[in-house]
């Protein structure tokens, strides 16, 4: 029942901002491009035990929407990401040194809204919102290349597990008017699936819309 409450609010969320400002479209504004890159916060750490660095980066590529004099826009995105390789030596066995490298990937194709909330000079922040398909693929292999019968327990599921899952997003951002050009920071959250909210990346972005 909890996750049917979940898939409504957010189909409602979508579906009426996108109905209003079907209904306000007499001065459409040419779609747009954004591109930006991000980095999630709360994965980010130089200074890890094991080799390597703890950093989750994303790519988003967005093509928007916006009536002129209209606070609601539109919006598709395209996010690809990943994290970077790190070593990890999961046996609590001195006598076991059982390296694993892991490495994740992900992609997602969503859609959604946004609102102005004000404009203050060249200034306006906004919240956004939507859902999409996102797509997962983890992958795990010993360091060394040789899988010795002591960490054959840490494969059970095996090297490589892949999702697709259809999941939510939101965020807060702020954007500045240059011209004809916007530049634009935003935190963001994508949860990858609506049955575990707490599963997803959470980047800060930094982008341009031309």
């Amino acid at each position: 029942m909890r996750i049917r409450h979940v898939v409504t609010a957010g189909s409602l969320a979508i579906t009426l901002p996108l109905a209003s400002v079907s209904a306000q479209d007499t001065a459409p504004e040419p779609p747009k491009w954004s591109f930006s890159l991000g980095v999630d916060p709360t994965h980010f750490d130089l200074g890890t035990p094991d080799w390597g660095v703890e950093a989750r980066m994303v790519a988003n590529l967005t093509r928007s929407w916006q009536s002129t004099n209209s606070r609601l826009g539109r919006h598709i995105s395209m996010m690809l990401g990943t994290d970077t390789p790190r070593e990890t030596n999961l046996s609590p066995d001195p006598q076991c040194y059982c390296s694993i490298r892991n490495t994740m990937r992900y992609a997602a194709l969503t859609a959604g809204a946004s609102y102005d909330l004000f404009s203050a000079w060249r200034f306006t922040p906004y919240v956004t919102g939507g859902t999409g398909v996102y797509y997962t693929s983890s992958r795990r292999e010993p360091t060394d290349g040789v899988l010795t019968t002591a960490e054959l327990g840490y494969y059970q599921n095996g090297f490589v597990q892949k999702d697709f899952s259809v999941g939510l997003n939101g965020g807060l951002g702020l954007k500045v008017r240059l011209g004809k050009r916007e530049l634009f920071i935003e935190q963001m959250l994508h949860s990858f699936d609506i049955g575990e909210l707490n599963r997803g990346v959470y980047p800060l972005n930094i982008g341009i819309r031309f």
